[in-house]
Formats: C-alpha cells, sequence, structure tokens
C-alpha cells in the first residue's frame, strides 16, 4: 500500500512539473504575440500595402471627385448632359496625358496635398513591394531546406 502512494505522489509531481512547463510555454507565446514591436516587424509590410492602397483609393475617389463631380447640377441637368461615347474617349485621353505628364508640365497646376499624396503612395507601394519580394526570396530559399530535411 505504501508502494502505491509513492507511485500516485510521484505521477502527481511529475503531473505538475509539465504543467508549469506548459504553463511556461503558454504565457511564452501569450507574450511574444502581445510583443507590438515584434508584430510591427513581422506584419510591417502588410500594414505598409494597406496602408499604401488606402491612400491610392482615397486619392482616386478625390481626384475622380474633383475631375467629374456634379457640383450644382440636379437630376434634369445630369440626363441631358449624358456625355457621348467619343467625349468620354476624349476624357480618357486629356486624363492619361495629364497623368503621364504630357499636358501642362505634369504636377504643375496640382495642389500640394495632392502632390504629396501621390509621392506617398508611391513610396509606401514602392517599399511594400521590394520588403514583400525579399519575404518571398526567404521562403523560396527556405522550401529547399524543409524538402531536404523531410
Amino acid at each position: 500500500m505504501g508502494q502505491a502512494v509513492d507511485q500516485a505522489r510521484q505521477e502527481r509531481d511529475l503531473t505538475r512539473v509539465a504543467l508549469a512547463a506548459d504553463i511556461d510555454k503558454l504565457e511564452r507565446r501569450i507574450r511574444h504575440e502581445l510583443d507590438w514591436k515584434a508584430r510591427l516587424r513581422r506584419d510591417g509590410p502588410q500594414i505598409v500595402a494597406i496602408a499604401g492602397a488606402v491612400v491610392v483609393v482615397a486619392v482616386g475617389v478625390l481626384v475622380l471627385r474633383a475631375k467629374f463631380g456634379s457640383k450644382g447640377r440636379n437630376a434634369a441637368d445630369e440626363a441631358e448632359a449624358t456625355p457621348s461615347f467619343d467625349e468620354l474617349a476624349r476624357q480618357v485621353r486629356e486624363l492619361r496625358a495629364e497623368l503621364h505628364g504630357k499636358k501642362g508640365g505634369g504636377d504643375e497646376g496640382r495642389p500640394l496635398w495632392q502632390k504629396l499624396a501621390v509621392r506617398g503612395a508611391t513610396a509606401g507601394a514602392a517599399a511594400g513591394a521590394s520588403m514583400m519580394a525579399r519575404r518571398m526570396a526567404q521562403r523560396a530559399g527556405a522550401e529547399p531546406e524543409k524538402a531536404a530535411a523531410g
């Protein structure tokens, strides 16, 4: 009977040690997930890419509203002023020329906030793309190692 009690105590002690190790492991994982610096290092490129996309969409909406916005028009005027296919094609050509800098020297005549927004979006997109390329290269380098190990 004494031997069974000792064995039960030993099993309980081993269980206690195993639970303590599991708790320590869980605590490390929680600390790792809540570490904002590590999360920023890990998820930084995604954050930059999302922010760049949001800036591009916002600038695009503002530019399109400024270009094609219906200021002071009512529904009857809009129905009468429906552009023809030729007018739309001409406007698209003008927009392309303006975007490519062929008309009016490029950035001249644009407000400062538009210039800054476009340059910020371009820089953000370039940074996000280079970071994603680095990640892809790292993953591509890690795949042959996994295949050799497996």
